[in-house]
């Protein structure tokens, strides 16, 4: 629906207007510690972007940028750990909670996968996530059709608005981002944004990049994605997991070690360079994306779960793979609760139907 703004008197029709014109994107959550977040927009036209943010409603900070830009990237420091700051960009509100510390053992996270064109199923499922209110959000990639094609963006942005302005957004590349620019544009996240860690409470969270992107496709970095992890990414990985000092170990990469739909021999090389360095170092569970619908195994006491039911075309199922412990052929989304050594989640649908839950217990120190 469109709307009557002002922009220094001048009378503009606009779909979502500012002081600035229109907004493409956002606002949006993205790289939050105990300490710090990025606030991300995109407006039609080139403007300092600034952000009003605090402990309640009535705001009473701020923070800007110091250079006009359409693609506004706007920290937020000194922040207090795992407490609910209220912000507003340019009369669009939102709130997000600061990462918890290492003391924090208890906190909330959604996993969605694989929402690429089903806008209808993508939205549903977006409104049952705002509902859950998740400290924060982990995409198993594949989030748009075409990812070098502007409008897929920004129709992604769009569905996710509602739960972008309230939760960090954590994603990892699938092979419809197709190594774009834009994927890189997007988003703010931390390392190389191909490959990535975070810590959030007690537990650690990597994301990787595999992603089918080996056919000479560079990302601005001048890397290659790749179906098997190179070198280089192996060996930082396998640092982030020897490293490790929080009890909850979780990996995030888009095409699946195991899988009992879509006969993907990919799966097989995947295996053979990322399962040993799972297995060796306690992984607890891998979210993994690519295979469309939902299934949980259990490999050598790592829990495997494909979250891809976001709204791209289901699969079939073939042969259970050996572990399976369930798959369904249906969209839906995971919601996590960590409690200290405990772990509860539940496979929800877009009608809000329970389809999977399960529990696991952590055996390594606080």
């Amino acid at each position: 629906m469109t709307r009557l703004c002002l922009l220094m008197g001048i009378a503009l029709i606009s779909t979502a207007c500012s002081a600035f014109g229109e907004f493409r994107r956002g606002p949006y959550l993205q790289s939050v510690t105990t300490s710090s977040i990025w606030v991300v927009w995109d407006t039609a036209n080139p403007a300092v972007g600034q952000v009003e943010y605090g402990l309640t409603s009535e705001l009473g900070l701020s923070a800007g940028e110091a250079q006009p830009a359409q693609h506004h990237e706007v920290e937020l420091t000194s922040l207090q750990p795992y407490t609910t700051y209220h912000y507003r960009v340019d009369g669009r509100r939102g709130s997000f909670r600061s990462a918890a510390d290492p003391g924090q053992g208890s906190f909330r996270f959604a996993v969605l996968g694989d929402t690429r064109e089903g806008a209808l199923t993508h939205r549903r499922l977006i409104s049952r996530m705002v509902e859950a209110a998740p400290d924060f959000v982990l995409h198993t990639g594949d989030m748009v059709e075409f990812g070098a094609h502007e409008q897929g963006w920004d129709d992604f942005f769009a569905i996710e608005a509602p739960l972008l302005r309230i939760a960090p957004f954590y994603p990892t590349p699938g092979n419809h981002e197709d190594g774009a620019e834009q994927y890189f544009q997007a988003f703010h996240l931390p390392g190389n944004e191909r490959w990535y860690s975070f810590d959030y409470g007690n537990a650690r969270f990597i994301s990787l990049m595999v992603d089918g992107n080996s056919r000479g496709i560079q990302s601005p970095q001048g890397l290659q994605g790749d179906y098997y992890p190179s070198a280089e990414q192996l060996a930082w990985l396998e640092g982030q997991l020897a490293n490790n000092d929080r009890p909850w170990l979780f990996v995030l990469f888009h095409i699946g070690a195991f899988t009992s739909r879509d006969d993907n021999i990919l799966e097989h090389g995947i295996r053979q360079r990322l399962v040993p360095l799972f297995e060796r170092y306690g992984v607890d569970a891998a979210f993994m994306g690519h295979n469309h619908g939902y299934e949980r195994l259990l490999v050598n006491g790592v829990t495997y779960l494909t979250v891809a039911g976001g709204g791209a075309s289901l699969y079939d199922n073939r042969a259970p793979e050996p572990g399976s412990q369930v798959v369904q052929r249906l969209y839906h989304y995971l919601l996590v609760d960590i409690s200290g050594n405990q772990l509860t989640a539940q496979a929800i649908s877009p009608g809000g139907e329970v389809i999977d839950q399960f529990a696991l217990t952590t055996s390594k120190p606080p």
